[in-house]
């Protein structure tokens, strides 16, 4: 009897204790009011993370922040926009404006497309000298990739494959961003750029991918109608790990290959808003991108 009083006890009084400061707060487009998916929010200086779900709704224990907190909110299809801890406090509600390339209607016609491919599964690894030691969420749940289109013509992004560490998690749930910027042609290496030079090919996140354990995980990319116009020789892609809600959240470590003479590069995509391409000659990510070309 005593034990059941014990547990009725931590149930009622000390697990809503655990969680009163645990609150939700709704991404809607400033334009049309829609909600905002599987959006990134980070806490600056701490880097603590998690993202929005479906519904554009994120959680976050404001009483874990300082009263100086400020929060970096990306979403494909928008502008990254920085909220201090005093305005969300005051408001569940967080607009954003859009931001991505608008493009005419664009018919492709499937015979006579011709599948290209950047990357190669058989290049050799570069793992991290602390090989053995697990990656912290905190720092490994977004990677940045600069790929460079050699032929013509609109592309269409059929297949992409990413390499996962066993530094990190087996199955983290991701999303996928294409950014392109009509400044900047081609990035250059160690130059640092702000993330408003650069839009989203697409307006709005509708999918989430689930990788396949460690090593080589597949996305489709046939039916997301990701394509890339003419114009742009080259274009960063953003890999965004997903909270799922868990206690401790999941990690995602992609290795580098090296010795490799692909068109791609290792960049970074950083809360404060910049990005850019590492001065890495030879070595990238292990991702390799399929892509249809007419």
């Amino acid at each position: 009897m005593k034990t059941s009083i014990g547990i009725f006890f931590l149930a009622f009084f000390i697990l809503p204790k655990m969680l009163q400061g645990q609150d939700t707060w709704l991404l809607k487009s400033a334009e049309n009011n829609v909600p905002i998916p599987y959006a990134k929010v980070t806490e600056v200086n701490s880097l603590q993370w998690t993202s929005s779900n479906s519904q554009g709704e994120f959680q976050l224990d404001s009483s874990l922040f300082t009263d100086g907190a400020t929060f970096s909110i990306s979403a494909m299809g928008y502008g990254d926009t920085l909220v201090s801890l005093d305005r969300i406090k005051k408001s569940k509600l967080v607009l954003l404006r859009s931001r991505y390339v608008e493009m005419e209607e664009h018919l492709v016609v499937s015979k006579l497309l011709k599948k290209q491919e950047i990357g190669h599964l058989d290049l050799p690894f570069s793992f991290s000298k602390s090989e053995g030691r697990r990656q912290a969420p905190i720092t490994t749940n977004r990677y940045a990739v600069y790929v460079e289109f050699p032929r013509k013509g609109t592309k269409l992004l059929s297949k992409l494959s990413y390499y996962l560490s066993e530094l990190g998690d087996p199955n983290p749930t991701i999303t996928l961003r294409v950014l392109v910027s009509d400044e900047i042609k081609k990035p250059k290496e160690g130059r640092i750029y702000r993330i408003s030079q650069f839009k989203d090919i697409k307006f709005q996140s509708q999918s989430l991918y689930e990788s396949q354990g460690y090593g080589w995980s597949e996305i489709d990319l046939s039916q997301d109608e990701i394509i890339i116009p003419e114009k742009y020789k080259g274009a960063f892609l953003i890999f965004d790990l997903m909270d799922k809600g868990k206690q401790i959240q999941e990690s995602l470590v992609i290795p580098f290959q090296n010795k490799s003479r692909e068109k791609l590069h290792a960049g970074f995509y950083q809360t404060s808003g910049i990005l850019g391409v590492y001065n890495k000659n030879n070595d990238h990510f292990a991702v390799v991108l399929e892509y249809l070309t007419e």
